[in-house]
């Protein structure tokens, strides 16, 4: 058999390759092959097939890991069609049931007469690049097609002897052209020199093995290769030669380099990503603290980036957005670290930034990026941003913790439409608070301690009562009765508000049904924008007069004016469909926000509430009083009623019936009362 053939050194050669080697029979069948008998297996493929009894883990896919089983007989295939060498990576299953990730290079070294074959394998553990120190004879058939370079070379002249397939076509040279050339001539310039001088100790007779962790070769193209390169002086014929076994590592090194990028850089904009951010964070913080210097962490978002994608297209807003980063790294200084987190997001870090006003000489700085327009498609557009800033060491010395505070400055700078915030304790110490809130309204919810109250509403001409409001109150175990303006905010953010907003409607009428027996006595329920715009809002409220048996006429839902006016088309849209329902539509906060006439007819309002604003400013001069004229004058136009919100004299009583408005609320007649207390007013009322 092969195997008898070998002699000795050659085996000596195998046992000493820094990779698992392998000699197999095998029979051809058709396009593929099933092996038959392992002839040689190097120790080394033992330890990392971890077992003795090797021939079942060869080309056997009950050997494989399932997710790499599929290209087995791909595989197969591919070796037999091409006859030569086949590269595939693997995870192997041990006889312990872990497994190894290997590389392997395998070649169809002989194929014989009955379809034998004889296949030579390499088996290279991934990550493991370095070489062992061993004797290196030779056998040049086996090696012509073996999967790694080897060279042979003449140690006094250094001239090339001998190259196999895998070195040629590595470095682009025909043997001819290689042999003309002297070993140091195809090295790197900045490596020549070590080369040299390792030549010249072993010209000498100081033999010794010499592995060249990371070499870099130059092709005959001029192209850059990065090897692993082991040397030893072997005896050949009576004669001692150099040899050099190589492995390239340049596609290894290549996808590395490709990983980092996508590991650390942002593909979009190549800016560091935010895992990079924080590492390049870290660093700065170990030098602020050794140099005590300060240092500045920034988030921006970009405003309304979306309307970009949704009107221009997603390849237009990738356009924007290299572009910002590329203002970025021109307009900041070059040590200032600029990062793309994910969408419209950009981080910044910033050296030694002092005070005030060290913070707003950046803000400037980007002030003056955004103010030039962006060009998209042959159009402009103009973008803003908003920005939250955290101070080393001011704000903490740990970089997820800096990071976590800008963030938060910015989700400030946003909720309250400033262009930057910057963290504080008392930033904190309300973060800290919504947090407690935000988990402690769900659990409020379930014990019953959100509640209605209810304000009366009253005819001015004869302080009649002709409706209530439902508000909204919230008795915390802790903390007592908290007025709307601690939660609801909240709740509107965190989307709890349509829970409470279900709550509150189903409470409120069935507290009221039994109550207001009268016809002309209504029910107010306030509406927040989310639930305004909550596509089931209708079914949600249908379902209510349902279950309760309360007259749809009765119950007046308030939205204010901001809320309608966000988008007036879709406004117009469930308004209709609440309308249908029967219900009555009261705008509130009436002057306060962005009125458009047309829409003001269009949305067919019921009632429109004066704003406590100007009802509190009646008696302080002429202007509050045209603005009120105006206001229910209007209302009359467009066949609606005014009510007057926070009436607490009757001066202003007096004033509003001579402006015209109808009906009125406030603690001049009543504070807003829990529903015991409201029977009881509502009986002293009764004529």
């Amino acid at each position: 058999m092969f195997f008898l053939t070998l002699e000795p050194p050659c085996e000596d050669y195998l046992i000493g390759l820094p990779a698992g080697i392998y000699l197999l029979e095998a029979s051809r069948q058709e396009e593929t092959f099933e092996p038959r008998r392992l002839i040689f297996a190097s120790p080394r493929l033992k330890a990392l097939a971890g077992t003795e009894d090797l021939f079942p883990l060869l080309w056997r896919p009950e050997a494989l890991h399932p997710d790499d089983r599929e290209g087995l007989e791909k595989a197969k295939r591919q070796l037999l069609s091409r006859k030569g060498e086949l590269w595939r990576s693997f995870r192997l299953r041990r006889p312990d049931g872990s497994y190894v990730q290997l590389r392997e290079g395998v070649s169809l070294f002989r194929e014989e007469e009955e379809g034998r074959l004889t296949l030579i394998g390499l088996w290279i553990k991934l990550g493991e690049e370095a070489l062992p120190s061993q004797g290196l004879p030779l056998w040049i058939t086996l090696l012509e097609k073996a999967p790694v370079g080897l060279v042979l070379y003449d140690l006094q002249e250094g001239t090339f002897l001998y190259a196999n397939s895998y070195a040629l076509n590595l470095l682009g040279y025909s043997l001819e052209e290689l042999r003309r050339k002297r070993v140091w001539e195809v090295v790197h310039p900045r490596f020549q020199e070590e080369v040299k001088k390792n030549l010249e100790r072993r010209a000498k007779g100081k033999d010794f093995p010499y592995t060249y962790q990371e070499l870099h070769l130059l092709t005959r193209s001029g192209q850059e290769k990065l090897v692993t390169l082991f040397t030893e002086t072997v005896h050949l014929e009576n004669r001692r030669v150099g040899v050099g076994i190589g492995i390239d590592l340049t596609p290894q090194r290549v996808l590395e380099r490709r990983l980092t990028e996508l590991a650390f850089f942002d593909p979009l904009t190549g800016l560091p990503n935010r895992q990079l951010f924080l590492e390049k964070l870290r660093a700065f913080i170990a030098r602020g603290l050794r140099k005590r210097e300060q240092l500045m962490v920034m988030v921006l978002d970009l405003m309304d980036f979306r309307e970009v994608n949704t009107v221009w297209g997603y390849q237009a807003g990738n356009r924007v957005l290299r572009e910002v980063a590329r203002r970025l790294e021109r307009n900041l200084r070059r040590s200032d670290v600029k990062s793309r987190f994910f969408a419209d997001r950009f981080g910044l870090i910033c050296m030694d930034v002092r005070g005030t006003w060290g913070i707003r000489a950046v803000l400037e700085k980007i002030e003056a990026l955004f103010r030039r327009p962006f060009r998209v498609n042959g159009g402009e557009i103009s973008l803003s941003f908003r920005a939250g800033v955290s101070l080393f060491p001011r704000d903490g010395n740990q970089a997820e913790d800096l990071l976590a505070k800008a963030e938060a400055a910015l989700k400030r700078a946003k909720e309250h439409d400033e262009r930057m915030a910057v963290f504080s304790s008392e930033l904190e110490r309300s973060l800290a608070e919504e947090a407690i809130l935000r988990t402690a309204m769900q659990e409020g919810l379930r014990r019953g301690e959100f509640f209605p109250v209810y304000q009366p509403i009253v005819r001015l001409s004869d302080r009649k009562i002709v409706g209530v409001e439902a508000l909204v109150r919230w008795k915390h175990r802790e903390l007592g009765v908290l007025p709307p303006s601690r939660f609801i905010p909240l709740a509107e953010k965190s989307g709890f508000i349509h829970e409470l907003g279900e709550f509150m409607l189903r409470r409120t009428l069935e507290d009221l049904s039994p109550c207001l027996s009268r016809e002309e006595c209504f029910v107010c329920v306030n509406l927040s924008a989310r639930q305004f715009r909550d596509p089931a809002l209708s079914r949600r409220i249908e379902s209510a007069l349902k279950r309760t048996g309360f007259p749809p006429e009765r119950l007046h839902l308030e939205i204010t004016e901001t809320t309608a006016m966000e988008e007036p088309e879709k406004t117009l849209s469930i308004l209709t469909k609440l309308r249908r329902l029967g219900v009555k539509i009261v705008l509130d906060d009436f002057g306060m926000g962005y009125s458009s006439m047309r829409y003001l007819v269009d949305f067919e309002v019921d009632k429109i509430k004066i704003d406590r604003f100007f009802v509190e400013n009646l008696l302080f001069g002429e202007k509050p009083r045209y603005v009120v004229r105006t206001i229910t004058g209007l209302a009359h136009n467009v066949g609606a009623r005014s009510v007057a919100e926070g009436i607490e004299k009757e001066e202003q009583v007096r004033i509003l019936l001579e402006l015209g408005c109808e009906e009125g609320q406030g603690f001049l007649f009543s504070p807003p009362l829990e529903l015991p207390a409201l029977k009881e007013f509502l009986k002293k009322c009764a004529p």
